[in-house]
Order: structure tokens, then C-alpha cells, then sequence
């Protein structure tokens, strides 16, 4: 009882310490394990729920009568068993999308999926809740027993025993998940990264981008430089709001071809992303903030822009035209000489993923190329 209770407080002390300074250090190291082990001759399977700083977590024990002590069992790290009834079953686990800012930004809902003879039982379902829920003490789940036809759920909140219940598995609630478990007929699974382009030219061309870029597109997407970026220089004025800043550059958009480039970028709750601005190379820096001013960063993309000036942001219909400017992010790039743009949005839930951007030299820009996570199957 007292490893319990001591598990307990790590799980609910987890909650609240994701605030500035170094507890939320010490949180941001901590990690969420699911389990699952299994009993295949006595026909009964153990999902467990741990949130640890170790990489052998310890996982909570549930009533030996309920488990015949399952939960005592070593960590497996198995996702996959099979009864000796011949019952299957399949478990994964996700976070929400964790952000740098914002109390508990860093520490979002976590939830897993479980699949008994090809039938979704749990889809999504939250194990964790975030630090936004913390504050009225919800319960965390120890695990989810499967034995006997029927599932029983042990969770416990902070300060309380832990509680279980027990409901019958009608597997006929749910349809077999096609999607999860596809007929020999079905097409195969699809690539990690998909691509969307128009016409076979540029298709060929970016697929031949995710080649190109290294060490990978999905580092990119997590704000790592990749071979392809480059740097714009450090700004030589600045125009401050909220901690974001203007950043100015004269750049070949290809050989011969110069524009002035502006960037305005931050990553702050207010404005994580990045909008950009080319204009004839002999514009000034200030020429740009008085016809950009960054209170009305909103509504940028909705104005008419000044003469020879291209705005490349969210908000536009021919790149995320459904997010915000200040809500997306533009890398700058450089492919056979020529400048790019890798644009992605702040909110990972957004499609496309990705797309890549080619300023026009007579003005305006295009997207070239979309490209598509194929994301985990919940």
C-alpha cells in the first residue's frame, strides 16, 4: 500500500507542476507509460497506466481478487496479446498536442485506444487529463482488466481510495474496425508522408522534396533546421509586440532576382508562427511596419497590399485560409537556388500537414506542394 500511494502523489503532483521556473523542468522530463500484460492460460489481459521519470516505471496495483495479481507482473512493453480462448487484443496510447506555452501547456490529456476481437471498445479515451482539467481533481486511471466477458476500470483521485467497476464486453455494440484490421482485398497502408500536387511535374517534385530535406520533413515540423534552411539576417530594427519582432533581409528569390524581405516571427501564446513580406529590394524596413502595422496582424491578409509587395501568411486562401496568420509557420529554403517557403500550421490537427511555397518574381506566390501525416489510427 504505501508504493501505492506513493505512485499516486507522483501521478497527481505530475498535474500542477507544469508552471515557469524549475518544476516545470522537472515535469517536462516526466513520461506516460501504458502496459499490457497478459495471463493467456487464465484468459485475463491487464492494460496499466504509469507516469514516471524513469524508463522502468512502476505501475499501481489493483485488488488482488480482481486481477489474481496481474498488476504485480514486470512491464512487458507488449501492445498486442492473444487469450488462450483466442481472444485478441491491441492497445495505443497519444498525448494532445503539447504547446511551450501557457499554464500546463506542456502537459496535455493523454489517452489510448483498445481493440477486443477486431472490435474498437475504447476510441481516444483521456486515461490522464491535462493540467486544464487538474484543478478539479479528476480521477487517473491504474488500469483496465478484460477477463471473463466482461472490462472493469480502476482509477483514483488524489486523497481518495482507488475505485473500480466492472460493466459486461458486448462486443456487438461495435463493428469490426476495418481501418484497423483491413481485408486481404484493401489497399495497402499508406506512406508515413503523403503528397499532394497538381500534375505530374510537381508531383515528381516534391516527392523528390522529402528526399531533399534532411535529417526529415517530421524534424522540420517540430521547428529543427533542416539541410535546406536558411538564415535571414538579425534584425536591424525592430517593431515590438508581445516579445515578436520584425527581422529584414535583402534575398535572391534566384540568381539575379532580389527582393527585400521582412519576417515577423515569434513563439509565444499570442503569436506562434510566422508571416513574411517581399517587396522591390530598395524598400526600407520601416516602408514594410507602417504599411504591416502588427496590431491589425489579423486582418493582413484580407487587405489590398501596397504596390510590388507579395504577403505570404495563414489566412490566405491558397494556404490556410481557415487559420490565422499569427497561427502558422514559414521556414525559408533554398532548392537549386531558388526560394521556398516550408509552411506548417501551429495546430497539428490541421490539413494539410504541410505545404511548400514558391514567391512568384512578378509578384504573389503559390503552393506547390501538400503533404499529409498519416496519423496513428485511434
Amino acid at each position: 500500500m504505501k508504493m501505492i500511494m506513493s505512485l499516486c502523489s507522483l501521478r497527481h503532483l505530475a498535474l500542477p507542476l507544469l508552471l515557469a521556473g524549475p518544476a516545470a523542468a522537472w515535469a517536462d522530463s516526466l513520461t506516460n507509460h501504458i502496459d499490457l500484460v497478459c495471463n493467456a492460460q487464465a484468459n485475463i489481459a491487464l492494460l496499466r497506466f504509469s507516469i514516471s521519470d524513469d524508463s522502468h516505471p512502476t505501475y499501481p496495483r489493483l485488488p488482488q481478487a480482481l486481477d489474481h495479481g496481474l498488476s504485480a507482473s514486470t512491464g512487458s512493453g507488449r501492445t498486442d496479446c492473444t487469450l488462450a480462448n483466442g481472444t485478441t487484443i491491441r492497445v495505443r496510447s497519444g498525448e494532445k498536442q503539447a504547446f511551450a506555452y501557457g499554464m500546463g501547456g506542456g502537459n496535455p490529456p493523454a489517452f489510448f485506444s483498445m481493440w477486443i476481437n477486431q472490435h474498437k471498445v475504447f476510441s481516444r479515451q483521456i486515461w490522464m487529463p491535462g493540467y486544464e482539467e487538474s484543478f478539479n481533481n479528476p480521477p487517473i486511471y491504474d488500469g483496465v482488466l478484460i477477463a471473463a466477458n466482461r472490462i472493469t476500470t480502476c482509477t483514483t483521485a488524489e486523497g481518495r481510495s482507488q475505485q473500480c467497476t466492472s460493466q459486461p464486453l458486448d462486443l456487438s455494440l461495435s463493428p469490426i474496425d476495418r481501418v484497423e484490421y483491413p481485408s486481404t482485398t484493401q489497399k495497402p497502408a499508406l506512406e508515413p508522408i503523403s503528397v499532394i500536387a497538381k500534375g505530374e511535374t510537381n508531383q515528381r517534385f516534391c516527392k523528390a522534396y522529402l528526399e531533399l530535406i534532411k535529417p526529415g520533413i517530421e524534424s522540420a515540423l517540430q521547428g529543427n533546421k533542416s539541410s535546406l534552411d536558411i538564415d535571414i539576417a538579425s534584425p536591424s530594427t525592430q517593431k515590438k509586440h508581445d516579445a515578436s519582432a520584425a527581422r529584414s533581409s535583402v534575398i535572391e528569390l534566384s540568381p539575379g532576382i532580389e527582393r527585400r524581405l521582412m519576417m515577423w516571427q515569434d513563439d509565444s501564446h499570442y503569436f506562434d508562427g510566422t508571416v513574411i513580406a517581399l517587396a522591390p529590394s530598395g524598400t526600407t524596413m520601416q516602408n514594410i511596419i507602417d504599411a504591416y502595422p502588427f496590431e491589425d496582424i489579423d486582418a493582413w491578409p484580407k487587405r489590398a497590399a501596397p504596390p510590388e509587395v507579395t504577403l505570404i501568411s495563414g489566412g490566405q486562401k491558397q494556404l490556410y485560409p481557415k487559420a490565422s496568420p499569427r497561427y502558422v509557420h514559414l521556414v525559408p529554403q533554398r532548392i537549386d537556388q531558388t526560394l521556398y517557403f516550408l509552411a506548417y500550421p501551429t495546430n497539428r490537427e490541421l490539413r494539410p500537414t504541410a505545404a511548400l511555397v514558391k514567391p512568384l518574381a512578378d509578384g504573389g506566390f503559390v503552393t506547390l506542394c501538400a503533404f499529409n501525416r498519416t496519423e496513428p489510427h485511434y
